[in-house]
């Protein structure tokens, strides 16, 4: 037998040795499994590609889709209308009126307000008017986002809903209750029946056109829940923001069951928050016969080939027309006898706007913490029986105020009809 020295057989084992690890690179190489000591290379992450925005339509049904692309800050005035560029170059052509705006504008000035807000709307949701801004240094400074966003409790602008929510539950119009105080607070006494206490009777018209938060507190008790009230809340459009191409806050109500607090709610005390286009979307419910609509603000978009219009989404039913047309002739009590009648007629009780009839409902709440600010509130319609125009006034007013909203209203309204 043939035997191999000791020297040579360890010769042999570092050959094969080498080439055992030669034949592993080449593995690697090849594109086999790498080997365990072998660390790998990392690879690259590949950028993000934005995908490429889709084309506008050839109609757009409403105009939430431009949202966040108006400016209104930057809008000019070309012939008989506003416009403004859209971040692609196109032209968005607005819905605003030249002369409902001016005026808007022009009352706002007056009114001094540190913070204030107008919204002017055709019954179909085309925005003729959207005045907003800070009275700083002689002049308005102009910030559309006060105009659609929530910045003020709503107060007794609430009880439109309230008023709207009594009457579909079966609350008869006419249906009168006795009460007592209720001015300026609802305290647990005012939602008591008391022969002693309570020194006058009176109906749900007469508590809408007056503000009467004791006896809008005890017909709330007798003849409304809370689930019904929550639901004609979210029918009005609380609970969500308008769909709209300028970004708009969502109103809001906090309905407690405890029933004194929830009496207050509904008699517009805090716990609920509206914007001043919410606010003139409540009014133009009441005016269209029960239907709500969605805002918009541009007429068309103008590209380089083609003009896209925008037209109005179809409106939602959320009150039976009888029921609206019953709170529109209650809400034309406040110009007529209530809480606006000083705004609409002179001293000696002649209408200033002789021709038009004009819807309302007043509201006012003040706070205190960090600084004095009076929230003043108008919003109605005109004239009540054919509705043309929606508008909601919406001033934060100082403790020494120029304007009240109902007055603010009136020369608005006065100066186009």
């Amino acid at each position: 037998m043939f035997r191999l020295s000791r020297s040579a057989r360890n010769s042999l084992l570092a050959v094969g040795a080498v080439l055992a690890l030669f034949v592993g690179l080449k593995s690697d190489a090849d594109g086999g499994a790498p080997s365990a000591h072998i660390p790998t290379a990392k690879r690259r992450a590949k950028p993000k590609v934005k995908p490429a925005p889709e084309p506008r339509k050839d109609l757009l049904v409403g105009d939430v889709s431009l949202r966040g692309q108006v400016d209104l800050d930057k809008r000019r005035l070309v012939d008989d209308h506003f416009e403004t560029t859209l971040p692609d170059g196109s032209l968005a052509v607005l819905t605003l009126d030249p002369k409902w705006q001016a005026a808007a504008e022009k009352v706002l000035s007056q009114a001094k307000a540190p913070q204030a807000s107008i919204v002017v709307m055709q019954p179909d949701g085309k925005i003729l008017a959207l005045a907003a801004g800070r009275y700083q240094n002689s002049a308005v400074k102009g910030d559309a986002s006060l105009g659609v966003s929530v910045w003020a409790p709503a107060a007794s602008v609430f009880k439109i809903v309230t008023a709207s929510s009594l009457l579909a539950n079966g609350l008869s119009p006419k249906k009168e209750v006795c009460y007592h105080g209720g001015l300026r607070s609802v305290e647990a006494s005012n939602l008591i029946d008391s022969k002693r206490a309570d020194g006058a009777c009176n109906n749900l018209e007469y508590a809408l056109a007056n503000s009467q938060n004791a006896l809008i507190a005890k017909l709330v008790t007798k003849f409304l829940g809370r689930k019904e009230l929550a639901k004609a809340a979210k029918a009005f459009g609380f609970g969500r923001a308008p769909q709209f191409a300028l970004k708009a806050g969502a109103p809001t109500v906090n309905l407690p069951s405890e029933p004194l607090a929830f009496a207050r709610v509904a008699a517009g005390f805090w716990q609920s928050e509206l914007s001043a286009l919410s606010g003139a979307l409540i009014a133009n419910t009441i005016a269209s016969g029960g239907m709500a609509v969605t805002p918009r603000i541009v007429a068309e978009v103008r590209e380089q080939h083609r003009t896209i219009p925008v037209v109005a989404k179809v409106p939602e039913r959320v009150l039976e027309e009888k029921l609206a047309k019953s709170v529109a002739n209650m809400m034309s009590a406040t110009t007529r006898y209530g809480t606006a009648k000083k705004a609409f007629h002179d001293r000696r009780g002649k209408p200033y706007m002789s021709g038009t009839t004009v819807a309302g409902k007043t509201g006012s709440l003040s706070r205190t913490d960090p600084d004095y600010l009076g929230y003043s509130w108008f919003v109605g319609f005109a004239p009540v029986d054919e509705p043309k125009v929606a508008i909601s006034v919406l001033l934060g007013n100082p403790a020494k105020w120029h304007l009240k909203a109902h007055t603010a209203a009136r020369l608005v309204l006065d100066s186009q009809f």
